[in-house]
């Protein structure tokens, strides 16, 4: 299983190219499409959004991670083996917080070249193929490198930030859920936001916080979309009072 995580959206030829250079090594390969609305070009806030979903992936794994700003630039192409999944993608920070969750983790830098390379899309002709490699068990082109040569960052590991805004306008935060009490208020804008289980729970054009499916804290409105109604944005501060 191959699963791709970019921000590439659906728009234009991207994802289909992705696929299709997966395909061209290997027909059969269940190919399942995480996301293609990671933040767009947001390293710090898709690395964080990364991590809170690739717990449930199955063993072995093959992630696919594009998001890429620096795509052409001397920046590593590399593969982490992380809990017992592959992760394949640019060596600029996107796999920053899930390195921290596994202190055996292994990284390999990429030494692949295709006949043809892009400067600009490194997804299809670099990351696609290698990605497929790996599924058949192939690593030739994969050279061990110490954790230490990977680009690194202090970000916060409670990330009180929205990360990631949902098609419905629910504004998704880095804050890992259990961290926080549930009496917990959120300072956002000028609201004070307090807990609700669910959606349900509350009536009314009122915000609200709760635990979303992958154990974070997210903030909505009961039948509305919050971020249009308040004009949200994804790397806006949240605070816990």
């Amino acid at each position: 299983m191959i699963l791709l995580f970019t921000d590439f959206s659906y728009k234009g030829p991207f994802v289909g190219q992705l696929k299709s250079a997966i395909y061209q090594i290997d027909m059969d390969i269940k190919i399942i499409d995480l996301m293609h609305d990671a933040p767009m070009f947001d390293i710090k806030h898709s690395a964080s959004l990364l991590k809170s979903l690739y717990i449930s992936f199955p063993d072995e794994s093959v992630v696919c991670c594009v998001v890429d700003p620096g795509v052409g630039s001397d920046r590593q192409a590399i593969v982490i083996r992380i809990d017992g999944k592959y992760f394949i993608g640019p060596d600029n920070g996107l796999f920053e917080y899930i390195l921290r969750d596994d202190s055996n983790a292994i990284a390999y830098k990429i030494n692949f070249q295709p006949e043809t390379l892009s400067s600009t899309f490194h997804g299809r002709d670099i990351f696609a193929p290698v990605a497929a490699q790996i599924h058949q068990n192939q690593f030739e082109s994969l050279e061990p490198i110490d954790l230490s040569n990977l680009q690194r960052f202090d970000w916060d590991n409670n990330l009180a930030e929205i990360i990631y805004i949902d098609s419905f306008g629910n504004l998704m935060t880095g804050i890992v859920a259990e961290s926080i009490s549930k009496q917990t208020i959120i300072k956002y804008q000028d609201y004070s936001i307090s807990f609700v289980n669910t959606y349900a729970d509350m009536v009314g054009e009122q915000l609200f916080w709760y635990v979303n499916s992958n154990g974070l804290v997210e903030i909505g409105i009961n039948s509305m979309d919050a971020a249009v109604l308040i004009n949200a944005q994804i790397g806006d501060i949240v605070e816990l009072t």
